[in-house]
């Protein structure tokens, strides 16, 4: 048995998503489609369902897993949020556009 269970899981919800912004979305007010949110949970997926491979144990795979999965959550959503650290000078002060 193949653990990709966490991929799989991730990837349709990505279907999901995909079927809802394109019924609700596109096809009634032409806003543009986003895919962030599923695509930044696909290589914590992955990394969960690596670890129960090579540990082959539940317990292990739900301590470091998890742990593994909410690591990799912050930085994968920097792709996100990097425009709001891009810097900005508004009436000749220094800002963000998280500011």
């Amino acid at each position: 048995r193949q653990p990709f269970g966490a991929t799989i899981t991730i990837l349709a919800l990505l279907a999901g998503k995909w079927v809802t912004i394109v019924a609700a979305w596109w096809w009634w007010s032409n806003y543009p489609y986003n895919f962030v949110m599923p695509a930044t949970l696909l290589p914590s997926a992955v990394v969960l369902d690596i670890v129960l491979l090579l540990t082959r144990n539940w317990t292990l795979t739900a301590v470091i897993g998890a742990w593994l999965f909410a690591a990799l959550f912050y930085p994968t959503n920097w792709a996100l949020f990097a425009y709001s650290h891009t810097p900005v000078v508004v009436d000749g002060t220094l800002l963000s556009w998280a500011d």
